[in-house]
């Protein structure tokens, strides 16, 4: 358990957790990868100070009744067995709803790590905020997203031009709803 009764979710594979000022280093570099500037250009950090700054940020978004709908909560993606640290997953609010954002390093891609943190996240979160849907927002060019997302059980709702990290261009919106048992 993390602060405050915050918990480490553990699946499969992978296990998510809070961040610590211990990964700054780890997190810049992901976020200066050829594949975050291009698909989440607003998570490429400048240099270890301001990702730094970025992980004060969202360490303290643990505290204080975090609410997906009024603030991020974004845990690190680690591999079960050795602990590393591979890449994010966490809550936005988004228009009035609760979206779903994620990456996972280049050298660690195409293993299933990032569908598993989506659905792991997804589950967490239907349950500790009763959430009745999140939606996931992605750029209909990026095609491994977009089939990461569907993986982990989101359903395609619309595609449509809009604007979308600072530019217009054609962006999938998709919907994963709670299960009912």
């Amino acid at each position: 358990m993390g602060a405050d009764g915050f918990p480490q979710i553990v699946s499969h594979s992978i296990c998510l957790r809070m961040f610590c000022l211990n990964d700054v280093e780890k997190v810049f570099q992901m976020s200066v990868e050829k594949g975050i500037q291009e698909w989440i250009p607003d998570q490429v950090y400048k240099d270890q100070n301001h990702t730094r700054e970025v992980l004060q940020f969202l360490i303290q978004q643990y505290y204080n009744s975090p609410n997906p709908y009024e603030k991020p909560i974004v845990l690190g993606v680690c591999l079960k067995g050795d602990g590393e640290l591979i890449g994010h997953v966490g809550l936005s609010p988004y228009d009035g709803n609760v979206e779903i954002g994620y990456a996972i390093e280049r050298r660690q891609q195409n293993r299933g790590y990032a569908s598993e943190a989506i659905l792991s996240m997804a589950e967490w979160a239907f349950k500790e905020f009763k959430l009745p849907y999140i939606m996931g927002f992605v750029s209909a060019e990026n095609i491994g997203s977009c089939k990461t997302l569907e993986k982990a059980g989101f359903a395609l709702i619309e595609e449509k031009k809009r604007m979308f990290h600072n530019k217009i261009t054609m962006v999938k919106s998709y919907k994963k709803q709670l299960e009912m048992p």
